[in-house]
């Protein structure tokens, strides 16, 4: 089967992700123009609707941007076709997704085609999943008195103990204090200015927890279209598991955001006091705004 059902890969500001799920029906490069597209709709569609754009595969993603081609949906549709008609796919190079964990829509483009036709489109490019049943017997042991009574003193014990625990860490754990620091600087190899943002979290210890990072580069309209155009975007993207970004073609911006988890993290090295990170950081050539409300 050429599909795989996969979840849409999201970021926001507070670096989360959503739940959304969308059946692909398979990514392809057409062999005529060398160009790769991806094809897909909702999981569990409602709607006579699939969403088609061209392609790109960024470690074990792929990416979906909108098609500006005429000619390009008349590929999505001879490629409708020849799966729901069992025909072979000679103008077609079908792109493996057994590596593929997520797709990121940027943009992408809509076609309306009937509730059959996709139905036949999901049944023979998605698998079906297979769930595994399993029948569990227990067997009902007697319990002595003693062993009830001292099963019940052992579980208040660890009910008290996790209270406490919870207690505990959530009291050292909680964000209380923020430092919000900005920085603007030229970037290098590109066109660009830089507007970095950092934020900076403390317990209520004055700990450094976290540090969530923003990056602006702006750029003149021409600098942003060779950036954009050339795909130099892909070579500033963050790594997915701590990290998003995202566009602006009207602002002509590109920005990427990071979360650092600092609490444990043995390498890292700066002062991770309050006020030994807010005097490394202003070192450092930050205009710092501190905040003792927290998140």
């Amino acid at each position: 089967m050429n599909g795989k059902t996969l979840k849409v890969v999201e970021y926001n500001l507070t670096f989360g992700d959503s739940n959304r799920l969308v059946d692909v029906f398979g990514c392809f490069k057409y062999l005529n123009n060398n160009k790769l597209y991806v094809i897909y709709s909702d999981h569990q569609n409602n709607y006579n609707i699939v969403y088609y754009g061209s392609s790109y595969i960024k470690n074990n993603s792929i990416l979906c941007m909108e098609c500006n081609d005429a000619r390009d949906i008349e590929i999505i549709k001879e490629y409708i076709f020849k799966i729901t008609k069992n025909e072979p796919l000679e103008n077609f190079e079908i792109i493996k997704l057994d590596t593929i964990e997520g797709i990121e829509i940027i943009k992408s483009n809509r076609l309306e085609i009937k509730p059959e036709v996709i139905n036949d489109l999901t049944q023979k490019t998605i698998p079906i999943e297979k769930k595994e049943v399993k029948t569990v017997i227990q067997k009902q042991n007697k319990k002595s008195p003693i062993g009830k009574i001292l099963i019940v003193i052992i579980l208040a014990a660890a009910i008290w103990y996790g209270f406490t625990y919870i207690t505990n860490n959530s009291n050292q754990n909680n964000i209380t204090k923020s430092i919000t620091c900005v920085k603007t600087y030229p970037a290098e190899n590109i066109n660009a200015t830089i507007v970095e943002t950092r934020k900076l979290n403390f317990n209520h210890n004055e700990i450094l927890q976290n540090i969530n990072t923003s990056k602006v580069y702006k750029f003149t309209e021409n600098d942003y279209l060779d950036f954009i155009n050339k795909g130099l975007l892909y070579q500033y993207m963050p790594d997915n598991n701590n990290g998003g970004w995202d566009k602006d073609d009207t602002e002509h911006t590109f920005s990427i955001y990071i979360k650092e988890d600092v609490k444990n993290d043995t390498s890292y090295k700066d002062p991770k006091d309050y006020e030994g990170a807010l005097i490394n950081i202003k070192n450092n050539g930050f205009s710092c705004e501190e905040n003792i409300e927290g998140e």
